[in-house]
């Protein structure tokens, strides 16, 4: 069920002229993207310096600590973990020097299929169609979509064929805006967690659940997260009038960082955050 009018929001992170146009859902808040884009014109959205493909600083290797120490927490003895959506493979890299006994996969959409190993084998970088990746993909214990499922057109479709390949008790998991957050009350356009034209679908909280469990996963549960940076690109909007540029690097990025992580706990204690971590499990035979 849809209701409201259509939301039009503008590129205010990287100044696209693209304008992007959401409705929402009446029954459960989540935001879509109507009409929805292709994967052709996805491509075009997203510049050559976005942000995932640029790993390099420290901001990012903390933030990358701070995955790793989450993620080790819940591995099951088998199968490799999968990063869907894995930007330039950093983080994968990252993370097998810090849990040396595990094998990595990562995937990452492009037009040609190509296939990356890296760490003395222990990780698999799959570059091409979601049909590419499940062709040589093997069973995984842990599969996590870090800011990933909020860019799919067709999430549903994605979650079903992912968790296929879970083993089972394996854990499906990841991290996205909410679109019944305090945050986006308060910003409301300039809310960080459109990053339109490049945002197709967010989840409200239990919009989020509910898909989660028509894949077939089951005890689907959100928490909110500390993710600073985000909130840092809200407020870094707010001098914006239709549209603009927010650079990641510089003392004005890292004074908007300073700032966001001062307003963080709030938006934590609200009960409503703008930034969450969500689990679901693959049920064992």
């Amino acid at each position: 069920m849809v209701g409201g009018e259509t939301i039009e929001v503008h590129d205010h992170e990287y100044g696209l002229r693209q304008i992007a146009q959401y409705l929402e859902c009446g029954a459960c808040g989540t935001l879509f993207q109507e009409p929805m884009p292709t994967l052709a014109e996805l491509a075009a959205f997203y510049p050559s310096d976005y942000h995932s493909m640029t790993h390099a600083g420290l901001l990012n290797k903390i933030r990358n600590d701070m995955r790793i120490r989450r993620l080790s927490k819940l591995l099951i003895d088998e199968g490799v973990i999968l990063d869907y959506g894995c930007g330039d493979g950093a983080f994968m890299v990252q993370a097998a020097k810090n849990l040396p006994q595990r094998h990595f996969w990562g995937f990452e959409i492009a037009d040609r299929t190509e296939t990356t190993i890296l760490v003395q084998g222990r990780v698999t970088l799959v570059r091409g169609s979601l049909r590419d990746l499940l062709a040589i993909l093997p069973g995984c214990g842990l599969i996590t979509l870090n800011h990933v499922i909020e860019h799919l057109p067709d999430p549903l479709g994605v979650v079903k064929a992912l968790a296929d390949r879970l083993l089972p008790g394996g854990i499906f998991e990841g991290q996205t805006p909410a679109s019944d957050s305090l945050e986006r009350s308060v910003f409301g356009k300039k809310w960080s967690g459109y990053h339109a034209p490049r945002h197709t679908v967010i989840f409200s909280r239990g919009g989020l659940c509910r898909m989660l469990e028509r894949s077939g996963l089951s005890m689907p549960s959100v928490l909110g997260a500390f993710n600073p940076a985000a909130l840092a690109v809200s407020l870094g909007s707010l001098p914006h009038k239709e549209g603009g540029r927010i650079r990641r690097s510089g003392w004005k990025w890292f004074a908007l960082i300073a700032l966001a992580g001062g307003l963080a706990p709030i938006d934590l204690w609200s009960g409503r955050p703008g930034i969450i971590n969500f689990m679901a499990f693959k049920r064992p035979r």
